[in-house]
């Protein structure tokens, strides 16, 4: 009796771990039917952003720009209603730790000002974040090459070239943990805007992250070259979000109408991402991970040109 009891147990639990297998493969085969279909009849392809919401909660720290992206405008004469994407909530704050967040960076950490008095600050939140062919760690690096940090200073170089004092900081504020990332960058960009008030434009720059979708990089040609797409990211939680979508309206527009399909768009987040420091504060999303790292450097070069024209108007 005793031993067909526990046959009995025993083929209950694999019973229950045969259907809990099921459970979650038929789950996962949904949502991916979701994101690639949508719903059969749905014209608005509410599928997808279903599909989409829910890996935005599965993987919150994938990307800033995760999750929903439908059009919806914002009030204000001075806003272009179609350069405005909703973007769904993010945990900021999700802690990301791997082989490589471990390591120790090598180089300086900051890159002062060639000449006179900044007028642009440049900082990295998650400094490690990589490009392609730079896969490792997740597309994450302690290492300059192929990373945000290769591609500030690019734009450090371009906007000195056209006499603009730059100010470079290339603080690892995500290792070696991920896990508040956004309070050790903002004591940095605190630290060094109190130094150095003269500087005019504050840069938080940031790759997307390609989703699980599939989805591949965001190119366009300019200039006969084959570039990777910017967008911007603004904190609705923060008390001058008004200001700061008018400041990344207008390079979104001085963008697009220097080089066509250059913007993306403005990413409307209910976080704060530390930019109640200043009106003139963006957080710059350069490329995503499936971009090779010579498009995104390319990409620093054309919006060097854009910040430009963007200073004289200030």
């Amino acid at each position: 009796m005793r031993r067909k009891s526990s046959r009995r147990n025993s083929g209950n639990k694999r019973m229950l771990l045969l259907l809990t297998v099921l459970f979650w493969s038929f789950s996962g085969l949904t949502c991916i039917a979701l994101l690639n279909n949508g719903l059969p009849g749905e014209e608005t392809n509410m599928g997808q952003e279903v599909g989409k919401q829910y890996l935005a909660a599965a993987f919150p720290a994938v990307s800033r720009s995760a999750g929903m992206e439908k059009r919806e405008p914002l009030s204000g004469s001075e806003i272009d209603e179609s350069l405005i994407i909703k973007g769904s909530p993010e945990n900021v704050e999700a802690v990301w730790e791997d082989q490589a967040s471990q390591q120790t960076a090598t180089g300086d950490v900051l890159d002062s000002a060639s000449s006179g008095a900044p007028l642009v600050l440049i900082y990295h939140t998650h400094a490690t974040e990589s490009y392609q062919p730079v896969s490792t760690g997740n597309f994450h690096s302690v290492e300059e090459e192929g990373t945000v940090r290769e591609v500030g200073k690019v734009l450090k170089g371009a906007l000195e070239a056209k006499g603009i004092s730059v100010l470079h900081d290339k603080t690892l504020h995500d290792s070696p943990s991920y896990s508040k990332s956004y309070s050790r960058s903002l004591d940095t960009a605190q630290q060094l805007l109190a130094a150095n008030p003269s500087i005019r434009v504050i840069i938080d720059l940031h790759r997307d992250a390609a989703s699980y979708t599939g989805n591949g990089k965001h190119t366009f040609t300019a200039e006969g070259r084959t570039v990777a797409q910017f967008c911007l990211v603004v904190g609705e939680g923060n008390a001058n979000a008004e200001a700061l979508t008018r400041f990344a309206n207008r390079i979104n527009q001085k963008a697009n109408s220097m080089y066509p399909g250059f913007s993306r768009g403005i990413i409307m987040k209910e976080y704060k991402y530390n930019q109640y420091i200043a009106d003139n504060h963006i957080l710059l999303e350069m490329g995503n991970n499936q971009n090779n790292i010579e498009e995104v450097k390319a990409s620093a070069t054309l919006f060097a040109q854009v910040l430009e024209e963007i200073l004289k108007e200030m």
